[in-house]
């Protein structure tokens, strides 16, 4: 189950993803009003459900950014969101949501 924050941001590890993926993907497709962090440090997704959860929330306006530690980075798709630190993640969504606010 994604856990949604006071500021609207979801944050779900890879193995809460893959261990209740039903449930994450209903959460997802009927109450998208969050943006999500999606914590890949300890165990990556597979790449075609990391692009499927991308294209998801892009289609609903909001943003995916991945938590990948930094030797990991280079082996996951550039059009990913993808950042070292769960810090990161929340300061590039509060920049995400700037760019839409202001239209871009």
């Amino acid at each position: 189950m994604i856990l949604i924050g006071e500021n609207k941001i979801g944050t779900i590890s890879s193995d809460q993803f893959v261990n209740n993926r039903i449930i994450c993907l209903e959460q997802l497709n009927f109450n998208l009003t969050f943006d999500l962090i999606l914590d890949c440090s300890k165990t990556i997704l597979p790449i075609e459900d990391l692009l499927e959860l991308e294209s998801l929330l892009l289609k609903k306006s909001r943003s995916l950014v991945v938590v990948v530690s930094k030797d990991k980075i280079d082996f996951l798709p550039n059009e990913l969101n993808l950042v070292p630190t769960s810090s990161e993640a929340n300061d590039f969504i509060s920049f995400e949501r700037m760019q839409r606010d202001l239209g871009f």
